[in-house]
């Protein structure tokens, strides 16, 4: 694949300092104290899925590595994603029933690696251990979505959420319909009027609402704005280093996420950083969670936090055949 050899030069230094920092297993969430059971429980549906994320990744590359590397070089891979999932075993999760499905699913995780390895991947050992394997992330993957789904912890309806979501609900500005009407007509000009209502903006929730809007404007109109795509990046991004609450950090995140990755690379062996995305998703989830710890009854918040916390990763493999998985998420986003 175009571009592999720089990847590679990148991937193990990038395991092998993952496992430095999983070997630490505290968290970000760690810092909100708190006896409350639904933080308990949201800490534990957030660690879950974060083995979830970690794993997905280490198969993600070890599918690139089986089609592109030497059999010593899948070996040091393996040798690091063992290594990973060993530090992960110890992470804190309250819930007894949870944290043995966890152990469980990164002990079996561990041992189908270890076969891959020492048998191959093409051994009757290795196919054999790899269809119970299967069978023991699904029903990880079960418990995990049916015990903490998200009706156990909201209780709206869909056209609720819609409606509290609905951006129009927090536009105070007088000057933001003359921005709109200006939009068609003098693109530019309405960028900067946008600019100035949203730096003139106290509210932080109406400000990311302009921040977003100014940001996704960019990414629509790229082939006709200088740098827009690196704009609308720092622009997603400056929101989420306010480390404020607001009922907008997911979708934040998310573009961020998305416009920084299609900027970055569409192939499947491109450089692929879940793991900053993912350090910056504890970071927002951090905040949420703060905000929740102090407001138990705000379930918009406890479904962003939820919505944070399962999003799955950057894949490279999938329904898109011609590159990474980014493509399709940037064009359901944006188109």
């Amino acid at each position: 694949m175009n571009g592999y050899k720089g990847l590679k030069k990148y991937l193990l230094p990038f395991i092998v300092a993952f496992t430095s920092v999983c070997s630490l297993q505290a968290d970000l969430l760690d810092s909100i104290q708190s006896g409350s059971q639904l933080i308990n429980d949201l800490k534990d549906v957030y660690r879950s899925y974060v083995v979830v994320h970690i794993v997905a990744d280490q198969q993600e590359l070890i599918n690139l590595y089986l089609n592109e590397n030497t059999t010593e070089e899948l070996n040091d891979l393996l040798d690091s994603c063992i290594a990973v999932c060993k530090s992960l075993q110890g992470k804190h999760i309250v819930n007894d029933t949870l944290k043995g499905f966890v152990e469980n699913y990164l002990v079996k995780t561990e041992q189908s690696y270890r076969l891959m390895r020492d048998k191959g991947i093409d051994s009757k050992e290795f196919k054999d251990d790899y269809e119970n394997y299967q069978e023991q992330k699904e029903k990880y993957f079960n418990y995990l979505a049916s015990a903490y789904s998200t009706n156990r912890f909201v209780h709206f309806t869909e056209d609720q959420y819609w409606q509290t979501m609905n951006k129009k609900n927090y536009i105070l500005s007088g000057a933001y319909s003359t921005y709109e009407d200006l939009k068609s007509r003098d693109l530019k000009g309405s960028l900067t009027l946008l600019d100035s209502i949203a730096r003139h903006t106290s509210d932080f929730q109406e400000h990311c609402i302009y921040e977003i809007e100014l940001a996704d404007q960019y990414v629509i109109n790229r082939d006709t704005l200088d740098n827009a795509m690196e704009t609308a990046v720092d622009m997603y991004r400056s929101l989420l280093e306010e480390k404020v609450y607001s009922i907008y950090l997911f979708e934040s995140w998310l573009k961020w996420r998305v416009v920084y990755q299609q900027n970055n690379g569409l192939s499947k062996s491109s450089e692929i950083s879940n793991n900053t995305y993912d350090q910056m998703r504890e970071e927002v989830a951090g905040v949420i969670l703060k905000h929740i710890a102090e407001n138990e009854k705000d379930e918009m918040a406890v479904n962003e936090f939820l919505l944070m916390a399962s999003h799955d990763i950057v894949r490279r493999f999938g329904s898109y055949r011609y590159g990474n998985q980014n493509t399709l998420e940037f064009h359901q986003i944006f188109d």
